[in-house]
């Protein structure tokens, strides 16, 4: 069945009493996920992204609103629930460290209600895609902070959830360790839905087929990363310049437009060449820049545009702050 869903969240609300004061950490904010999707949440510290994963595992409840999971409901059906999802917390210790990888996924097996001979193939499916065969019989508190994170990803995968949650995965990993839980997550679209929330934009970029960005608790935009893109107004380029020691005061003016929607990037290739990357929020401000340029004597020898990245975007649409209702 194409798209279908397996997670619904309708307007959920979650509030918290600080002192005095009632704090509105998620402000009734919908979203679908579907099957065998990635589906990521983003957005700055304090957006709501905690918050909205812990309703999603049922580890605190919403004050209004239902979450549809898997045709249960939460908060009525979450033990039920618990039983079809994994999850790896950001900053918890998902694993009992005294105990080794293998016996942590037979504990875990346990309480879930599975037999060894349920989890025992997928778990050593898992070990050997993220290179841990030979690591199944140490004890988690032995291995690097990389290998913990790869232990506590099998130890979810060998109990086939249906829906798995993945909390900042690539926090604290080495470089390798990174590209190969890319490379993991990425073909876990083939086993299971996917939801993660990370602040590494770029992994995002390259391994979500849907994302939703919160910010102050409100969902402010949805979609393909590429829609997003299409929706904000940005335009990039890249001018090399040939200068002289009297036009070197070009830069001071063009970052003065700041406030009219100009940044500047600007690299100094030698002492008589920059590379200046400008990002426009209008088009015609390219003008202006030219100008400029021109007041100061310093030739553009090569001009070329560039696509928005997904760092900009996000950017933009964290400082713009409304909805986006096309993508929405």
């Amino acid at each position: 069945m194409p798209n279908e869903i397996v997670l619904s969240a309708d307007r959920i609300v979650k509030t918290y009493t600080v002192g005095k004061r009632t704090v509105e950490a998620v402000k009734e904010i919908s979203f679908d996920v579907f099957k065998n999707e990635i589906f990521a949440l983003l957005g700055p510290n304090g957006s709501g992204k905690t918050s909205t994963i812990k309703m999603l595992l049922g580890l605190t409840l919403p004050n209004a609103g239902c979450i549809n999971m898997l045709g249960f409901q939460i908060p009525k059906d979450v033990n039920k629930v618990l039983g079809h999802t994994g999850a790896i917390l950001e900053g918890a210790r998902n694993l009992y460290w005294h105990m080794s990888v293998m016996e942590n996924v037979y504990y875990f097996a346990n309480i879930k209600g599975k037999e060894v001979a349920q989890v025992k193939e997928p778990m050593e499916l898992w070990a050997e895609k993220l290179n841990m065969a030979n690591n199944l019989n140490m004890p988690v508190g032995r291995l690097s902070r990389g290998m913990q994170q790869k232990a506590a990803l099998i130890c979810c995968l060998a109990m086939n959830p249906s829906i798995l949650i993945l909390d900042e995965p690539l926090l604290g990993l080495d470089v390798m360790t990174m590209f190969e839980m890319e490379d993991a997550i990425r073909e876990l679209k083939k086993y299971t839905t996917v939801i993660l929330s990370s602040h590494n934009l770029r992994f995002v970029e390259r391994v979500a087929d849907r994302l939703a960005i919160l910010k102050e608790g409100s969902l402010i935009a949805m979609g393909p990363i590429n829609e997003l893109k299409k929706s904000i107004s940005l335009f990039q380029f890249r001018l090399t310049l040939q200068k002289r020691e009297a036009n070197w005061g070009y830069l001071q003016d063009i970052e003065s437009m700041h406030s009219k929607g100009v940044k500047v990037k600007v690299t100094e290739v030698d002492d008589y060449t920059d590379i200046v990357e400008l990002t426009l929020s209008q088009p015609e401000l390219i003008f202006d820049i030219m100008s400029t340029l021109k007041e100061y004597n310093a030739v553009p020898i090569e001009i070329s545009t560039l696509g928005e990245s997904f760092e900009e975007v996000f950017l933009s649409l964290i400082e713009r702050g409304e909805q986006l209702e096309a993508c929405v």
